[in-house]
Order: C-alpha cells, then structure tokens, then sequence
C-alpha cells in the first residue's frame, strides 16, 4: 500500500464509510455479494455481508491504480489483497457495476489472462506494476503463470520475480530449471493451461525438465492436464502409442498391466510397451510376464543376510486368522504366484523394503489381497482372484470389514 499515493488511501476510505449503509438493501434481496460502481472515483464496492452474517466490505480501486483494495469489518479499515476476494475473472458478469469495474483491465491483458486457472488478479496487479511483467503476459502468459507459481513456492520478492520477467525468456527457463531451448518455450505454449490446478505446476515443470521427453513432444498439438500427469508417470511413453491409449480415459486396469510389467520385466518389459498400441498387446505382455513369473524359481526372489542365511519378509502388519493369512517368505510368495497366476510374486523387493504386504485369502473364497504399507499404515490395493479376477461383492466386503477392523486399534 506504501506505493501508492495516501490521497487514494483516503479517498477509497471515505468512499466507502458513506456507502456502509447500501449493504442493508443487498442483504434483504441477495444470499450472494453485492457489487456498487463509482465512476467518478473508478471504486468497486463488494459486499459480503450478507453471505457472512456481519458487515463486511471490500473497496477496489481500478486497474490503472493498481487494484488496491481496503476492508472494512465492524468499523474498522484494514489493508486487504485482491487475490483474498476470490472475485469472478469474467468480463460477461450479470451485475452491471461489475463489468464497469471489470472493464478498466486492459482487454488484451484480460484476453491473455481469461484461460488461466486461478492467479489472474494478481497477475494483473503485477502487469499494472511493471511493464516487463505485462509484456511476458502477453507473449507467454502460460511462462508467466509458471513463473508466479514457482516464485510463490520458493518465496520469491515481488522485486526478484519482477527482476526474472524481464529476462529473456530463455532465461526464464533455466530460472525454473528447465532446458533453455525455444522448443521448450513452444511447449509451454501449447499447456491448455486451464485444465491444470495452481498447485499442479511442479508437474508440468518435472516433465518438461526431461529433454527426451521434450523431444518426443514437439510434435503434439496441445498438451492437456491429463497428458502431463500420464507423462509424470511413465516419461518414456512420449511419442509412443501408448501415450495416447492411457490419454483417451481413466483405465486402472490398463495401468495395473503396465506396472505389473515393469516390475516382472524391467528394461525388457519397458522396450516391449514403447511397441504396443493396443490394450490386447499390453494385456498380452502381462501374461507372458506372468508365465515367466511362474516359471522362474525361487532363489531368485531371496534376499541374504552378511553370512548367507537366507531372510524372510518383514513381520506382517496384522494377525493371521483362520481365513487370512500372511505370506512370510519369498518361496510362500512364489507359490501364491504359481497357484494363483498372477503376478504377485513382482512385489517381493516392496515386501523386503516394508512397503508391502501380500495375505493369502482362504474363505469365502480363495483370493490374494495386497495392502500397501506407508508411514506405519496400511490400506487395499488389490484384492484379485485366480488369474486376476475380481473377487465377489461378498467377499470384498468381508475382507474390507477385517481391514477396518484391524485399523480401529491403530486410529
């Protein structure tokens, strides 16, 4: 507030102390907030009051005087922040008073800003402050988005972030430790940034971090939230087919296939997905894995201790009952493999590092249940039958009354 004049500190203070009263006529006729317009003053009144219960006022100033922002509760004025408003960015808003107040925003700024998810007032504000911010906007607001994003997550000053906007930007990019090439700023271009939540931007920034992937990227046309997440998990499938299968919807079986691969197959499994660009291929591969899974023999699972003993697995983390029983060894587990076939036997390192661990089910039905193992709790991950069938409605409930049963003691 100390950087503007406190002539306009005064002025937004009595205007809104004579207009204290409005709020009465909002409350009786609207649940939501109310807007007011002075032109003369180029002020936005915001009355929350009635969707709080008590007086609460906000006054902005226009953009030109950098969308300064006063509240007043209970009588008293306090210097507030534009982005707390949580005010719609929308130039068509049903109140007239809005739209006045709106207009004052640059159009071709509020054209740039308009596909951002959140951030765009105090984007604005940072425009109306410096003109290398404004012009970062305009020819890269999906760069300057990144940029406010990382520079609040490292607690940047304004100035510092300022300072950055103002570099090339290539320069840019290496500030957030990207590659500084111009095919990495024609990515960042083609973000549909709208579909990638404030706080989801460390993803965007660790898949553009890998060059190869990079590469592999130049030619899509757009890249959408679901793309760089799918990218956050398996980078190697940029520019392969399979990008696309696990881009088009949510398949956690898919999913299960490709994973339950890699740990089967490693180097050999990943080569083989880069070539499938079916469903049926991947589901193919995983059966083969199996097959080699079930066939392989046991010492190739064990781990030693210093004097060639051979190690069980960590203790289990519940009780075994007469139905549900703890698999305890790496010749149990390959067992369970051979009679279930399945792949549960990939799982042996996850159960050695305590990360995992794998119960035989007997009754109501012969089933294998994984529990993944995190910061000393325990939670399903799968629950699979002979050959990865899905369990009944009955058995499923059982086993998930157990489960709860056993984390009662623990909450």
């Amino acid at each position: 507030m100390d950087s503007f004049p406190s002539a306009l500190t005064w002025r937004l203070q009595a205007w809104l102390a004579e207009r204290r009263q409005d709020r009465r006529a909002w409350a009786a006729c609207s649940a939501g907030p109310g807007y007011a317009w002075d032109p003369d003053a180029q002020i936005l009144l915001v009355d929350y009051s009635a969707l709080l219960g008590h007086d609460c006022l906000h006054a902005v100033s226009d953009w030109a005087s950098g969308f300064v922002t006063l509240r007043c509760a209970e009588g008293v004025f306090e210097v507030g922040c534009i982005s707390d408003l949580w005010l719609p960015f929308q130039r068509d808003h049903t109140e007239a008073a809005f739209r006045h107040w709106f207009a004052t925003l640059p159009e071709a700024l509020a054209r740039a800003l308009e596909p951002l998810p959140s951030r765009q007032y105090a984007l604005a504000v940072l425009a109306q402050r410096s003109r290398a911010v404004r012009d970062l906007i305009l020819s890269n607001v999906n760069l300057c988005f990144l940029l406010h994003q990382f520079a609040e997550t490292h607690a940047f000053s304004e100035q510092t972030l300022i300072e950055i906007a103002a570099s090339k930007q290539t320069e840019i990019l290496i500030e957030l430790g990207l590659p500084p090439y111009r095919r990495v700023l024609k990515l960042i271009r083609k973000l549909r940034i709208g579909e990638f939540d404030a706080y989801e931007t460390a993803r965007v920034l660790r898949v553009l971090r890998d060059e190869v992937v990079c590469d592999a990227l130049v030619h899509e046309r757009t890249l959408s939230g679901r793309m760089v997440k799918v990218l956050d998990d398996y980078p190697w499938a940029a520019g392969c087919a399979l990008l696309r299968l696990l881009c088009e919807a949510p398949n956690r079986t898919l999913r299960e296939w490709i994973n339950d691969s890699l740990r089967m197959g490693g180097e050999a499994a990943l080569h083989a997905l880069r070539r499938c660009d079916r469903p049926s291929q991947v589901r193919r591969l995983h059966e083969r894995l199996i097959l080699a899974q079930i066939e392989q023999g046991d010492h190739r699972l064990q781990r030693y201790d210093a004097s060639g003993q051979a190690l069980d697995f960590p203790p289990a983390p519940f009780a075994d009952t007469k139905q549900i029983q703890a698999i305890r060894t790496p010749n149990e587990l390959q067992l369970e493999t051979r009679l279930m076939r399945h792949c549960v036997a990939s799982y042996c390192n996850r159960i050695y590092d305590g990360q995992y661990a794998v119960y035989r089910v007997l009754e109501p039905e012969r089933l294998t249940l994984g529990l993944n193992l995190r910061h000393g709790r325990a939670s399903m991950d799968q629950l699979k039958g002979l050959a990865n069938r899905a369990p009944s409605a009955e058995a499923q409930a059982l086993i998930e009354q157990w489960l709860h049963g056993q984390l009662q003691p623990a909450q």
